[in-house]
């Protein structure tokens, strides 16, 4: 996803009601987010629902190496033959 354009990607709420269907074609088009006020204050986010996935799975990616991260420094660690004949006894294959 890439940076919010200010001058095109912030509109009011009356806008965004009255040109909704071209700022969906915009969102996909540009990948870039559209960011609607209210009363004169950031009140939502819209983007388009691929980019949102994209951003959903690079956050659990980084959620995934973090519990990693934290799992290294608990100790809670195993040898790659310690995984290796883990995973060849779950498939019932000899190693």
């Amino acid at each position: 996803m890439v940076n919010v354009n200010y001058a095109e990607d912030i509109v009011p709420l009356s806008s965004f009601r009255a040109d909704m269907t071209r700022l969906m074609v915009q969102t996909k088009e540009t990948h870039r987010p559209i960011v609607v006020t209210q009363n004169g204050r950031a009140a939502n986010v819209f983007l388009d629902v691929a980019d949102y996935q994209k951003l959903i799975d690079k956050i659990n990616l980084m959620m995934d190496i973090y519990k990693g991260e934290q799992d290294i420094a608990a100790g809670r660690v195993h040898s790659m033959e310690d995984a290796r004949r883990a995973i060849a006894t779950n498939l019932g294959v000899s190693i």
